[in-house]
């Protein structure tokens, strides 16, 4: 009898407990979340497009958005005036916060060696109204050089293209850093914004891009070329007359034609068999294992249909290998899409997709294609062509792209000088300075700010927005 009350007593016990539990929960679930507060937002300009260096920023180059306070570089500005009218320093990527340090004031205090590109020389030419596009060649643009030689000096009259994609530095003594302002009675002020008068309500808009007038009395043209181009140049400018061919905006494609002569003067001109439309690479910033993504977009502009061969578009090659290296050799008469890069790849285009398939006359397709980043890599251009195989090269150098591989464990500073703190605080002390591209083994990360290896073997740390910080690839 006084075990069963015992069991009774303890399942009376048991079910209390249980109950007690329960009433618990169910309260717990009923009682209403906290309110989250509202995280606390700030204006940030950023690059409305990917812009190169020594862009002359326009009012369709930034945008204003808003980010969490907290991802708000220091140094970032606010307002597109503080902005527009100014020159950039180094590239930007679209959505990239624009830093005061990565803006030149202007181009005005520039002088010509400040706006040669790197690895490239400065090379004046003789030119005349014809030569040099009836005058109205700009500093800024884009033009090919033609060569035209005669029997005497060549062995037959011919003309070819020499050199492809040149940037002009300067018309005469014009430069871009000396384009004439526009007229304008609204002073800007870049750092307080416009003039207040008591009659305005609204800013004052922003000044417009300033423009050259045409030269058609220059007698030269300062072109960008590298040492080996500058050597061709001065050659044949000895040796034979010289035409520039103005290219459009945004046309940095180089094609491969055969020399012209009187023999084929009188050959209808064929049309190329396709075109790349469009080139996208992503992430421009990466770190060992990464993969680098390719969209090239290419339009059959031919009557016939276009053969292709593999790989298949979304093939993955690992850095370094080839598409013969891949068993994927070339079937002459097909077409095939392919990437290249500065330095000694291991063959032309060592990375070359097909087009997914046959491609009929008119018919425009997006190859995608992947490279897996196994390694670092300094920044590095790397652009897109169309191949015409086995060899024959129809369209080069287009949607070139500057990108940087580092390895994943290393940060690069981004801005031209980072202070270095002995906390993850503006508070804490500064203890060394890091000049840009400078860089430095990552220790670890708390918040907003990278624990990183001096190069004196010291500990610190460096705010994130001062350092490459590469988007993860897919």
């Amino acid at each position: 009898m006084r075990r069963q009350w015992t069991r009774l007593l303890l399942a009376l016990t048991a079910g209390l407990l249980t109950a007690t539990l329960v009433w618990q929960t169910l309260t717990r679930e009923r009682a209403p979340l906290p309110t989250p507060t509202p995280e606390a937002e700030a204006p940030v300009l950023v690059a409305a497009r990917d812009l190169g260096a020594r862009t002359l920023l326009g009012p369709e180059d930034v945008t204003v958005i808003t980010l969490p306070v907290r991802a708000r570089h220091p140094q970032a500005l606010t307002r597109p005036e503080e902005a527009i009218g100014r020159v950039v320093r180094y590239p930007l990527t679209a959505g990239e916060q624009i830093l005061a340090g990565k803006l030149a004031d202007d181009r005005r205090s520039a002088s010509l060696a400040d706006i040669i590109p790197p690895g490239k020389r400065a090379v004046a030419i003789q030119v005349s109204e014809v030569i040099g596009v009836g005058g109205l060649l700009q500093p800024g643009d884009k033009v090919d050089i033609l060569a035209l030689f005669d029997k005497q000096t060549y062995g037959k009259d011919a003309a070819f293209l020499l050199l492809q994609n040149v940037e002009v530095l300067a018309v005469a003594q014009t430069t871009l850093t000396e384009t004439e302002e526009p007229a304008s009675t609204t002073p800007l002020n870049r750092l307080s914004g416009p003039t207040p008068t008591p009659a305005a309500k609204a800013p004052a808009p922003p000044p417009a891009r300033p423009t050259p007038k045409p030269q058609p009395q220059a007698k030269t043209v300062t072109v960008a070329v590298t040492p080996e181009e500058a050597q061709r140049l001065a050659l044949a400018e000895k040796n034979a007359s010289l035409r520039l061919a103005l290219r459009p905006v945004g046309d940095n494609a180089v094609v491969e034609l055969p020399e012209a002569t009187l023999t084929t003067l009188r050959a209808p001109v064929e049309p190329p068999l396709a075109q790349i439309t469009a080139v996208r690479f992503s992430p421009t910033n990466a770190r060992a294992g990464d993969t680098l993504k390719v969209e090239i977009t290419v339009k059959n502009t031919s009557p016939q249909v276009l053969k292709s061969q593999g790989p298949n578009p979304e093939f993955t090659y690992v850095q370094g290998q080839t598409y013969h290296s891949q068993n994927f050799p070339s079937e002459p008469g097909k077409i095939r899409v392919g990437v290249s890069f500065e330095g000694r790849p291991a063959a032309p285009f060592p990375y070359r997709w097909g087009l997914g398939g046959d491609l009929p006359p008119g018919a425009t397709t997006t190859v995608v294609g992947f490279i897996k980043l196994t390694y670092d890599l300094k920044p590095t251009n790397f652009w897109a062509g169309l191949i015409l195989e086995p060899a024959t090269v129809l369209q080069d150098n287009v949607g070139t792209t500057l990108i940087t591989v580092v390895p994943a464990n290393v940060a690069v500073i981004a801005v031209d000088v980072a202070n270095v703190r002995s906390g993850p605080d503006l508070a804490s002390s500064v203890i060394s300075q890091l000049r840009y591209g400078t860089e430095v083994p990552i220790l670890g990360q708390e918040k907003d700010w990278y624990r990183v290896k001096l190069p004196d073997g010291r500990e610190g740390y460096v705010a994130a927005g001062w350092i490459i910080a590469p988007q993860r690839g897919g």
